[in-house]
């Protein structure tokens, strides 16, 4: 199993995402409200978001998604979601993903690879 979590900026694409989650089966995700460090810099130390140009979107709030996935095709699966919903994810302020190995989950079930 594997936590893949996805700091999505465009949160106008969230619900798309989430959509595309339940079509590949992805059964549940936990979304939160977050900020970006370069953001929260901009709004407390103005003198930085002259060096980064932050200022003119101080207010940027991202939402970052977590599911715990199986290791095998839900994790290619909720992958292939978020890249066909935002397209290229390394232009700036789109998104990014990364997961993690989880080594015991309790209180949900996460069918093994295969069933």
């Amino acid at each position: 199993m594997e936590l893949l979590v996805i700091v999505l900026n465009k949160t106008e694409y969230l619900t798309d995402i989430l959509d595309g989650f339940v079509k590949a089966g992805i059964r549940g995700a936990t979304i939160l409200d977050s900020s970006g460090m370069g953001h929260l810099i901009a709004n407390h130390f103005p003198f930085f978001a002259s060096f980064a140009d932050l200022s003119k979107n101080q207010e940027k709030h991202s939402k970052t998604i977590f599911t715990v996935v199986n290791s095998c095709d839900e994790k290619d699966n909720a992958i292939k979601v978020v890249d066909n919903v935002l397209g290229d994810i390394s232009k700036p302020d789109t998104a990014f993903l990364f997961s993690v190995p989880v080594n015991f989950v309790k209180g949900i079930s996460i069918p093994p690879c295969g069933v």
